[in-house]
């Protein structure tokens, strides 16, 4: 493998994985922001049109630069569950303050393990 192949390729890989992390970060805020911030239960509107359109777009980027490295949709739907396994404990365990249970964690080493294994295993 030649070093500019393998650096496009990590490129590629890497902005896919961004977007779909900065994505993920989003839908987060979207989905648990009205339990966590009152003001936001009469304001849904402001997460529908606010973060709606940037996350719908992050989404398609991410699928676009991970499905053109690992060429599998499978491939790139459990990057994209595992990559939200851990944003879903980090800003849970951060924002809300519930603690990361051993079964959680569990599905954390286990969502980790199969990030590694579709985007390294060809």
């Amino acid at each position: 493998m030649s070093n500019s192949f393998y650096t496009c390729w990590m490129k590629n890989l890497l902005l896919g994985v961004l977007f779909i992390l900065l994505a993920q970060i989003i839908a987060w805020f979207q989905q648990f922001a009205t339990i966590r911030w009152p003001w936001f239960k009469d304001h849904v509107w402001v997460l529908v049109v606010v973060l709606g359109i940037p996350t719908s777009y992050l989404f398609i980027w991410g699928a676009q630069h991970l499905y053109g490295e690992v060429a599998s949709v499978w491939s790139v739907r459990l990057i994209q569950f595992s990559i939200g396994m851990g944003v879903v404990l980090g800003l849970t365990y951060f924002i809300m303050n519930e603690p990361l249970s051993l079964k959680n964690g569990v599905c954390l080493f286990l969502a980790t393990l199969i990030v590694i294994i579709q985007s390294f295993w060809r």
